[in-house]
């Protein structure tokens, strides 16, 4: 891990985009957390929950939809890196993206009344969806994490850039909790059909309106480099980012961190509404957003603290110590969680919120640093494809996850039908797994992060080499 004097590197030049610039990339997080999370944040609890359909047919569409978004990224990522047009190669598919995805993410929840009693009917109609909304998602999604990543060229300086947009995705992760909540409010008379109709139309508007800032105002990083460079046929790039030593160690973070804090997603509405709540949907999902609100709160204090920290003692300390917190988080949930107390579980949302959101702010600023490596050592700029190959492994472990969660409450003799008599033994699996398997994993992270390459210190080394090759070239980012 890096060490202290491995950070005192001031080498560092002069960021060259705006505060402006940084706002604008930034507010984009808000629909891209919505377009990407929003399905998961409510399938569960309306197909399964409210319509009763099979939480394993539910399962499996998360299971597929997401394996299709994961194969779909690479195609989009090497497409964006090879795309020459006058208005650059990230935002004409974040625009067409965000469009595309708030309609469909709209359509999904307006489930026509014949089928609210018709299982097959109804597993087509959220996999057909589902499927067109994550094939949008991915035409957003990929080329607006490349945007970000070339945006600076300062190692230190690209976690600031992370960090807006790690303040604007908290409001995102603030409001995605509440989504069920909402749905159920009064004003829709108990009905969360009616509720989910509107809630969705809502989120669906905000994907596209909230996306125009960063289409419209952010400059892309590298255009001078990326008009003048090869393209790079799919094969061949694909190759070229696996051999990529430090992608690889992230990969395996990646998917060790996902893999627990998306059991906890899954799992943490069932653990609410059926152990604590006793089966009172509105309650657990009031309880679900009370959590929410205080775990933004406090990302929102820890954010500029991280940030600091970051230019201290370096992004690999910082990021162990985010993965160390989700640990700790899901291990005071077997005692926090209790119908006794139900408000003693908002305990443990900082330390989960905290975590996860430290997590992303590092790794992704990291992800940037890796595609210094890959110029370094092939001479091209490929945002794009890092964005893509990452995001297939993230998206495989989504839908591990999710798929797995499903199928892990059929085995554990969880059904929904039964509403709040749920057997014992299922109910303690549940509590169980969700306590023990992200501690476990955290640690399996840590231990991943002792093999990362890219120091602080070999980071300044490389982007040295580099600024010193484009002089050579007269080619600038």
């Amino acid at each position: 891990m890096a060490s202290n004097s491995e950070t005192e590197n001031t080498n560092s030049k002069t960021e060259e985009i705006s505060r402006g610039q940084k706002i604008a990339y930034g507010i984009g997080a808000i629909p891209h957390e919505l377009a990407v999370t929003g399905v998961k944040h409510l399938g569960n609890q309306i197909f399964n929950m409210i319509l009763h359909l099979d939480s394993k047919l539910v399962a499996n569409v998360f299971i597929i939809t997401r394996i299709w978004d994961a194969f779909t990224d690479p195609f989009l990522g090497n497409l964006s890196d090879n795309t020459r047009s006058k208005w650059g190669r990230r935002r004409p598919y974040i625009f067409g993206g965000a469009i595309a995805a708030g309609i469909v993410f709209t359509i999904i929840w307006w489930v026509p009344k014949g089928f609210y009693n018709q299982a097959e009917l109804l597993f087509w109609y959220f996999m057909i969806f589902t499927l067109l909304h994550y094939t949008a998602v991915t035409v957003l999604q990929v080329p607006y994490n490349a945007l970000g990543y070339e945006l600076s060229s300062d190692y230190h300086g690209r976690t600031r850039v992370f960090a807006y947009r790690t303040f604007f995705a908290q409001i995102a992760k603030f409001i995605l909790p509440g989504l069920f909540f909402l749905c159920q409010l009064p004003v829709f008379n108990g009905d969360a059909m009616v509720g989910v109709k509107w809630v969705g139309a809502a989120t669906g508007l905000t994907i596209i309106l909230l996306m125009l800032p960063t289409v419209i105002k952010v400059k892309e990083g590298h255009a001078k480099q990326a008009k003048s460079q090869a393209r790079v046929n799919m094969a061949k790039a694909l190759k070229m980012t696996w051999k990529n030593a430090p992608f690889r160690i992230l990969v395996l973070l990646t998917f060790v961190t996902i893999f627990g804090s998306n059991f906890v997603l899954a799992l943490g509405a069932y653990v609410n509404v059926y152990y604590v709540a006793g089966g009172d949907m509105l309650f657990g999902a009031e309880l679900a957003w009370w959590g929410g609100a205080i775990g933004t709160v406090a990302a929102f204090i820890s954010i500029p603290i991280l940030t600091y920290l970051s230019a201290r003692i370096g992004k690999i300390l910082c990021l162990a110590i985010c993965v160390g917190l989700i640990g700790v988080g899901s291990i005071l949930s077997w005692w926090l969680y209790t119908p006794n107390y139900p408000y003693l579980q908002l305990i443990t949302y900082p330390f989960m919120v905290m975590g996860d959101m430290g997590f992303w702010l590092f790794v992704t600023s990291m992800k940037a640093d890796i595609c210094d490596w890959d110029e370094w050592k092939t001479g091209l700029r490929r945002e794009g494809m890092y964005g893509a190959a990452t995001g297939w492994f993230q998206k495989m472990t989504q839908a591990i996850t999710f798929g797995g969660a499903g199928y892990m409450l059929a085995w554990i003799g969880f059904d929904a039908a039964l509403k709040e008599a749920q057997p014992e033994s299922a109910i303690f699996w549940m509590r169980l797994i969700y306590a023990i398997l992200p501690a476990i994993l955290a640690v399996v992270g840590i231990i991943a992060l002792k093999f990362y390459p890219m120091n602080d210190k070999k980071a300044y080394e490389i982007q040295a080499d580099l600024e010193a090759r484009r002089a050579s070239t007269d080619i600038n980012p």
